[in-house]
């Protein structure tokens, strides 16, 4: 059943002088689509010269290549795969054979395979309910898409919310539509990063991130993975969900960034029952506009934004204690956006350039034993350019860019393929 949600009043922006790090944290994303946009204008144009070149023909003696056989950079073990179907990425997900990519500006998802980076398939039917889709997550047989109803060049807490908030889920096998969920009882107001856990998807409400009110708001979203149903919703000022950004999954917990409103905190939420755990705040400095956020093993890896005070926290996942907070050196960490854990390694993105800085368009490894650094992936061929999620899978880590995803290998770092 797809029902229509009823349209909800959000409180007028506040003066507050706490909501300066939720401002700063969401102008980041705003920068973000503003480079995209620059960026897929540019792609547009050059796409255009291709194809009019292409119907002037190529000459016999060109030693360009034929039909649909990848490039390969001379001198670098790195593959280019053409799929012209990128538009505005902003999420990935990996799982089995295949990747899976949100478009927000094309209201769609690629699909191509992790293992030759050919293309699958691009769903965009309009039965899916693409608007503006956010965050996803895939788990077993299902994807989960979130539709943040997200207007380009909008960014305060005052632009329309609800009207085409929903969470779409796909059969991963082949595409199809499972259902869209959209009932206004769920309260899905700006939905954005999305988890799943057993039999459990977990939704933040991206809005309560960007509005102050003292009426608490709906910031979490817990509904059954089998039927889509919910099952509960968590308000904000309680169990520590304030401002929060971002959120992960594991078999036992949900773990939860708080950004707002007095100090920067972590919620962890028993993934069953739904109860509260604990609520980890900020000591020192350690948490600083917390938003990327990774579990592997017995550690918790939490990527810090606030601006000139880029860092990664380490916490323990047993009693939520502080391990160690690893600051920027050397600019080694630049506009940390995305994070991604496993095993003995760590990895953060750094963005393109809008932090001082010079360490941009690339992805900083740690070891997660010591917090050291181990490499800094940044050659020109990696095909890294204003890199935001990553996503570790296998022996393979992917990396989404402003209109590509690069793939890379987990365990050197060294580059593989660019699917463009």
């Amino acid at each position: 059943m797809i029902i229509t949600p009823i349209e909800h009043d959000v409180a007028p922006e506040s003066s507050d002088p706490s909501e300066l790090l939720i401002k700063e944290a969401r102008r980041k994303t705003r920068r973000r689509r503003f480079r995209i946009g620059v960026a897929l204008s540019v792609t547009l144009i050059i796409v255009v010269v291709l194809l009019l070149l292409t119907v002037g023909g190529t000459p016999s003696n060109s030693k360009g290549t034929t039909g649909n056989k990848p490039v390969r950079t001379t001198g670098a073990n790195l593959s280019s795969v053409v799929i012209p179907h990128f538009d505005g990425p902003v999420a990935i997900g990996v799982s089995g054979a295949n990747v899976w990519v949100v478009n927000e500006a094309g209201n769609s998802i690629t699909e191509f395979n992790a293992k030759t980076g050919s293309l699958v398939r691009v769903i965009k039917a309009k039965a899916d309910a693409f608007r503006h889709p956010d965050g996803i997550a895939v788990h077993g047989s299902h994807v989960w898409i979130t539709n943040g109803n997200q207007e380009f060049g909008m960014g305060t807490s005052n632009y329309p919310l609800a009207k085409y908030s929903s969470v779409t889920e796909l059969n991963a096998s082949n595409g199809s539509l499972v259902r869209v969920i959209k009932v206004k009882a769920d309260h899905l107001l700006a939905p954005g990063p999305v988890a799943v856990s057993g039999s459990h998807v977990w939704v933040l409400n991206a809005n309560t991130a960007q509005s102050a009110t003292s009426t608490p708001m709906n910031a979490l979203i817990e509904l059954n993975a089998s039927n889509g149903s919910l099952v509960r919703i968590f308000k904000t000022g309680v169990d520590g969900l304030n401002g929060s950004l971002n959120l992960t999954a594991t078999r036992s917990d949900v773990w939860v960034t708080n950004a707002y409103p007095y100090g920067s905190s972590v919620s962890e939420i028993n993934s069953t029952t739904g109860s509260l755990v604990r609520v980890i705040r900020s000591r020192a400095g350690d948490l600083t506009a917390p938003d990327g956020i990774a579990v592997s093993g017995a550690n918790v890896w939490i990527a810090n934004i606030r601006q000139g005070d880029n860092s990664v926290t380490e916490l323990r996942t047993s009693n939520g204690s502080f391990v160690r907070n690893i600051k920027a050196r050397a600019g080694k960490f630049n506009g940390l956006l995305g994070i991604a854990a496993k095993g003995r390694h760590v990895w953060v993105t750094n963005g393109n350039g809008y932090e001082s800085g010079g360490n941009t368009n690339s992805v900083s490894e740690l070891n997660a034993t010591t917090g050291s650094l181990v490499r800094v992936i940044k050659a020109k061929t990696d095909g890294l350019y204003g890199p935001t999620a990553i996503v570790a899978n296998g022996s393979k880590l992917w990396v989404l860019n402003t209109n590509s995803v690069t793939e890379l290998n987990a365990d050197n770092g060294s580059p593989f393929r660019v699917v463009k």
